[in-house]
C-alpha cells in the first residue's frame, strides 16, 4: 500500500499529538498555579505513564474484540471525557486518576493506528512511514507548544485538548481501509534481555528520564522562575528544535563511530549543559535566552537516546534474528523512564528549589556517559542502520522498524543471542578469528 494512502492515519496521529502536547505541558501549568507543590506534582504527572504501562498490558484485547475504528472512536471519546473532567473536581487524588485514564487512552489510540501501519505496509516502505510519523510527531509537539504560548487560560487549555483528540477521530472514523488483526506477541523474558543488552536499555531508560521528564516538569520549572507562558513555550520549543534538527547528524555520528561512542558524546554534552544551566541560574537569573540555549542543548544530546539504544541492540544481536519484542522491551524500558522522571525531578525541586531540575540531567547524564565509555564499540561491518525513532510511540511501532525484514526470519533466542555476544567480545579481546556474524 502506498503511503499517501495512509493519508487519515496520519492526520488522526497529528491531531492526537498535539493535543497530547498540549495537555502534557499544560497540566504543570495548571497545578503550579493552583499552589501544588514539586513533589505532588511529580506524583500526578506520573500517573500518566502509569495509564500507558496498563494499555500495553490490556487494549491490544479490546481491540481485537470490538475492531479498530470503534476502539479508536471509544478511546478518543475517553480521553475528551477524562481531561474535560479536571474542569469539574480539584481533589488531586481524583486528577491522579483522570490523568492514569488519560495515559491509558493516549498509548491505546497509538496502538490502534500503528497496527494498521503495520499490516498495510510492506517492508520496503516502513522506512518510510516511520520517517513521516517522526515528523508528524514533532510538528504536532511543536503545534501544541504553540498553542501553550497563546496564554490561553487553563480552563480553555484542557477544552481545546479534548477537542483536538476528538478531531483525531474523524479522519480514521471515514476511512475506507480494511481493519487489520493485531498480531500474536511471543513471550521473552525481560531480565534476559536486559542482561545481555545493558547499554542499549539503559539508554532508552535514561531517554524517557530525559523526554518525558522534560516535558512533564519543564513548564513548572519556568514558572517557578517566573517567566510567563509564551516564554516557557519559548524554552519547551528550543528542546523540540534540538531534538528534530539534529537527527541526521547523529545519524552519521552513529555510523561512523559507533553507538556506544555517540551515547557517550551526547551524555556529556548533556551533564554539560545541565551543569551550565545551573550555573546560569547564578550568573544570568532572568535571562530566557539562555535558557533556551540549554533546553536546545538537551533537546541535542538526549532526545537522540532512544534511537541510540535501539539502534546498539540491533548491533550486538545476530544479524537474522527478529529483534521485534526486544524493541518492545526497550520501548517499555523508556516507559519507566517516563514513569519515575517526574517523581524524581518532582522531589529534587522540592528539596533544591530551582537547581533540582537540571541536577537530574548532571547526574543521570554522567552516569551515562561513564558507562558508555567502558563499553566497547560494534565493528562497523556488523552495525545495523540507524532509524531515527521517538520513543513517545505506542508498542506497534516495533514492527514497523525496517531493520526487521524478510533476512531476520529467525524469531529471538536469547540463549543464541548471549553466545553471539559472548563470541563478539571475545574476539574483541583476543582478535578476530575470521568469522562471519551471520555464521553460527
Amino acid at each position: 500500500m502506498h503511503t499517501r494512502q495512509f493519508l487519515s492515519l496520519y492526520g488522526s496521529i497529528f491531531f492526537l499529538f498535539s493535543g497530547y502536547g498540549l495537555f502534557l505541558n499544560s497540566a504543570g501549568v495548571k497545578l503550579t498555579q493552583m499552589g501544588v507543590n514539586n513533589i505532588t506534582i511529580g506524583i500526578l504527572n506520573a500517573a500518566f505513564f502509569i495509564g500507558g504501562t496498563v494499555s500495553a498490558i490490556v487494549s491490544h484485547r479490546i481491540i481485537s474484540r470490538v475492531g479498530h475504528i470503534r476502539s479508536f472512536s471509544v478511546f478518543g471519546s475517553l480521553f475528551a471525557m477524562a481531561a474535560l473532567a479536571h474542569l469539574m473536581v480539584e481533589q488531586l487524588w481524583m486528577w491522579g486518576i483522570l490523568r492514569a485514564v488519560l495515559g491509558f487512552c493516549h498509548y491505546s489510540l497509538l496502538m490502534v493506528v500503528e497496527s494498521w501501519f503495520t499490516a498495510r505496509s510492506v517492508p520496503q516502505t516502513r522506512a518510510k512511514i516511520l520517517a513521516i510519523y517522526e515528523v508528524i510527531y514533532y510538528a504536532s509537539s511543536a503545534t501544541s507548544v504553540l498553542l501553550l504560548s497563546l496564554n490561553m487560560s487553563s480552563n480553555n487549555i484542557f477544552t481545546l485538548a479534548a477537542i483536538l483528540v476528538i478531531t483525531a477521530t474523524l479522519p480514521v472514523g471515514l476511512t475506507k481501509m480494511q481493519q487489520p488483526d493485531i498480531p500474536s506477541r511471543e513471550r521473552i523474558s525481560l531480565p534476559h534481555v536486559l542482561s545481555i543488552l545493558p547499554l542499549a536499555w539503559m539508554s532508552c531508560f535514561m531517554a524517557g528520564i530525559f523526554i518525558n521528564g522534560f516535558f512533564t516538569m519543564g513548564s513548572v520549572f519556568m514558572l517557578r522562575l517566573g517567566y510567563s507562558l509564551p516564554k516557557v513555550s519559548l524554552f519547551l520549543g528550543s528542546a523540540m528544535i534540538g531534538g528534530f534538527t539534529i537527527q541526521l547528524f547523529i545519524a552519521w555520528l552513529s555510523n561512523t563511530f559507533g553507538r556506544a561512542r555517540t551515547i557517550f558524546g551526547c551524555a556529556t554534552v548533556a551533564a554539560i549543559a545541565a551543569v551550565t544551566g545551573m550555573i546560569l541560574l547564578i550568573v544570568l537569573p532572568d535571562n530566557i535566552w539562555a535558557q533556551c540555549v540549554i533546553a536546545l542543548a538537551i533537546g541535542c544530546s538526549g532526545f537522540p537516546l532512544y534511537a541510540l539504544g535501539l539502534a546498539r541492540a540491533n548491533d550486538v544481536l545476530p544479524t537474522n534474528m527478529n529483534t521485534v519484542e526486544v524493541n518492545r522491551c526497550l520501548l517499555f524500558v523508556y516507559g519507566l523512564g517516563s514513569l519515575v522522571a517526574p517523581l524524581i525531578m518532582g522531589l529534587l525541586m522540592q528539596l533544591f528549589n530551582h537547581y533540582g531540575f537540571y541536577s537530574v540531567y548532571a547526574i543521570i547524564a554522567t552516569i551515562l556517559a561513564v558507562y558508555a565509555f567502558m563499553q566497547p564499540s560494534v565493528p562497523i561491518t556488523e552495525r545495523s542502520i540507524y532509524v531515527p525513532v521517538s520513543g513517545n510511540v505506542g508498542p506497534m511501532t516495533a514492527e514497523l522498524d525496517p531493520r526487521n525484514n524478510e533476512e531476520t526470519d529467525k524469531p529471538f533466542d536469547v540463549h543464541r543471542a548471549e553466545q553471539h555476544i559472548q563470541h563478539a567480545q571475545h574476539e574483541a579481546e583476543v582478535g578476530p578469528q575470521h568469522t562471519d556474524k551471520t555464521e553460527e
